[in-house]
């Protein structure tokens, strides 16, 4: 890990990543007590705020795939957190000037807002994954991975702790003037990235080609690269279940175990504390943290903790349950996020990430909007959904398990 900081440029980049992932969640732990200040439904207006930020993947995302790969990745970086910080900014203002008086047509415009962030989430996304192998050796790719993705989720998972404490004693202004500073903080580290221009698939061609045949030429790549088409719909299982589990959580900790915002922070801080001991796994890069076999049987392990889960209402037993989400989770998104990277070619690596964003955003804009616009999960009490959506992991982690053993025997034969 030492040698990973000594890259100034994976330092940077390591370091806008995380103020951004803290800015992020104390913006959401802000809206979630606005919500509750206001008496709305918690569990249905976190839906809604989330769908807003995953269905714009859905709508713009053969866009992302089409010209990604045209563009410097860390200009896109840098375009999109400073557009985002001027957007944040109109959120922390409208609801500055509606203090008191927050209407339901007024949480309508925080969601458009929020929906544009969406939009330039979706070239951010992918591009932030894609630059990684520009800054680091293809050897330290596991490491880097390990290390970014468990200090995403220990920045969120913390920042939310500490979000839902700051919003209930000082308000929520406090997270969302943190969320434009993060926006800020974030164009600074990137600016000070210094790196020669990597290969574009405007190179490669030797001419510009238009939307159309990129998008086709990234489908095309993405389609018949096996190894690359299974990660992303592994990563799009990992998505809906994530989905459903984020609002869930919020109804789970209020309704079934009596907590209040604050509690929502610390008890999804013990997912943190999970992503820590994921992290100390992987820094350890066991041999079968590679293996093809690994994911389908973390997505089993989600799914016995989420059927334990919705089976207690008693905090001392949830609490170890959501360690252990936490930590399998964050195993599987580096897993998943390094063989992308190493097995993927330059050129079309944006584009493939991007193809797993899209992919990301379908399945949690179904996720999203099956707690807000289904009489099926607003009405059914939370520990029952996380009993039905453990059941669905674990069914799913264990078909998978089954279908690659199946396959691996008849290649054998």
């Amino acid at each position: 890990m030492n040698k990973l900081f000594q890259n100034a440029g994976f330092r940077r980049l390591w370091a806008s990543l995380v103020t951004l992932s803290l800015g992020d969640a104390l913006m959401q732990m802000a809206l979630l007590e606005l919500f509750h200040r206001h008496q709305y439904d918690e569990r249905v207006e976190t839906a809604k705020m989330l769908f807003a930020v995953a269905v714009p993947g859905l709508l713009f995302g053969p866009l992302a795939m089409a010209y990604l790969d045209r563009w410097q990745r860390r200009n896109v970086l840098l375009v999109s957190d400073a557009f985002r910080a001027f957007v944040a900014v109109g959120i922390m203002v409208w609801l500055w000037l509606l203090t008191g008086r927050m209407e339901e047509r007024h949480l309508f415009v925080v969601y458009a807002l929020i929906f544009v962030i969406g939009t330039v989430a979706t070239f951010y996304l992918p591009a932030r994954v894609a630059l990684l192998p520009n800054l680091v050796p293809a050897d330290r790719l596991m490491q880097a991975n390990t290390l970014f993705t468990s200090s995403l989720a220990v920045a969120a998972i913390s920042g939310r702790a500490l979000g839902g404490f700051l919003a209930e004693v000082f308000g929520p202004m406090t997270g969302l003037v943190a969320n434009v500073a993060a926006y800020v903080l974030s164009v600074v580290w990137l600016s000070r990235i210094e790196m020669p221009p990597h290969a574009t698939s405007r190179d490669v061609a030797g001419r510009t080609t238009n939307g159309w045949m990129e998008l086709r030429t990234g489908l095309a790549y993405l389609w018949g690269h096996a190894l690359a088409r299974r990660l992303v719909g592994v990563a799009g299982m990992f998505a809906f279940v994530g989905g459903l589990l984020l609002v869930e959580m919020v109804g789970y900790a209020m309704e079934t175990l009596g907590l209040g915002t604050g509690g929502v922070g610390y008890l999804i801080g013990a997912g943190g504390v999970g992503a820590a001991i994921g992290l100390a796994i992987c820094a350890r890069a066991p041999a079968w943290a590679k293996a093809d076999w690994l994911t389908p049987v973390q997505l089993a392990v989600v799914g016995a903790a989420l059927v334990a889960m919705g089976l207690t209402e008693r905090i001392w037993i949830a609490v170890p349950l959501i360690v252990v989400i936490g930590a399998t989770a964050a195993m599987a998104a580096i897993h998943v996020d390094a063989k992308l990277q190493e097995h993927v070619e330059e050129t079309r690596r944006g584009a493939v990430f991007a193809a797993r964003g899209m992919l990301t955003s379908l399945t949690m804009v179904v996720a999203f909007w099956l707690q807000f616009g289904t009489a099926v999960l607003t009405q059914t009490p939370p520990s029952v959904v996380l009993w039905w959506l453990g059941l669905g992991s674990l069914a799913a982690g264990l078909l998978t398990l089954a279908a690659m053993r199946s396959c691996l025997t008849s290649s054998r034969r």
